[in-house]
């Protein structure tokens, strides 16, 4: 071990490293983010808000991270002066417990206790697709390095993979998404689908 930073006073839930490996940003239950610069074994800064953080990560170009827990809500934070910037609604009903975001950047995946995969618009913040299957909660979310699919790993002990949209593949910032809410394209819709091996 190179070092033990200690500045967390409960369970960490998460932690994302940026792409050069100089700093880290963790999530906490103790209602606080860290960003840490891992060659100084010090801390950068300390996002603070009234929720049990579940999930962080870094946008593609790491000038914000996205974090999300017990509070329902999705956040955006500014990396350089530690601001959240947005917040939105993830759920109306349960705690998000994952997020991944795609390479671009202009859309992300999250899920939780309400057991729907959402995938959202970036910059609008809103929610375009939705994907039903899972029948317990959704703990963790992966996105394929092609980008093509979105697997997911439920409580119940069950392992999803869905296509992605087309439209999200082929969307870049000045294309037009499709009206938002819709079910995700070539994704099971029930469990006796995917049982079934349905795209």
């Amino acid at each position: 071990m190179e070092a033990s930073l200690k500045e967390h006073r409960g369970r960490v839930s998460d932690i994302k490293v940026n792409k050069n490996d100089t700093h880290a940003v963790s999530a906490s239950y103790d209602c606080s983010c860290i960003i840490w610069d891992i060659k100084s074994h010090t801390r950068i800064m300390c996002l603070f808000e009234s929720t049990m953080f579940k999930a962080v990560l870094y946008h593609p170009d790491e000038s914000q991270v996205l974090t999300t827990g017990s509070d329902r809500k999705i956040t955006y934070w500014d990396c350089f002066d530690g601001q959240a910037i947005r917040m939105l609604d993830g759920s109306s009903t349960g705690e998000i417990n994952a997020l991944a975001i795609l390479t671009e950047g202009e859309h992300y995946v999250s899920g939780g206790e309400d057991k729907v995969v959402k995938i959202w618009d970036y910059d609008e913040g809103i929610q375009y697709y939705k994907g039903i299957g899972h029948s317990g909660a959704i703990s963790k979310i992966a996105i394929s390095p092609n980008q093509q699919f979105i697997v997911t790993a439920g409580t119940e002990g069950a392992i999803f993979i869905w296509h992605m949209p087309k439209s999200v593949l082929a969307s870049k910032a000045d294309n037009d998404m499709p009206d938002a809410d819709q079910t995700v394209e070539g994704m099971p819709q029930t469990r006796s689908e995917a049982a079934k091996g349905g795209n």
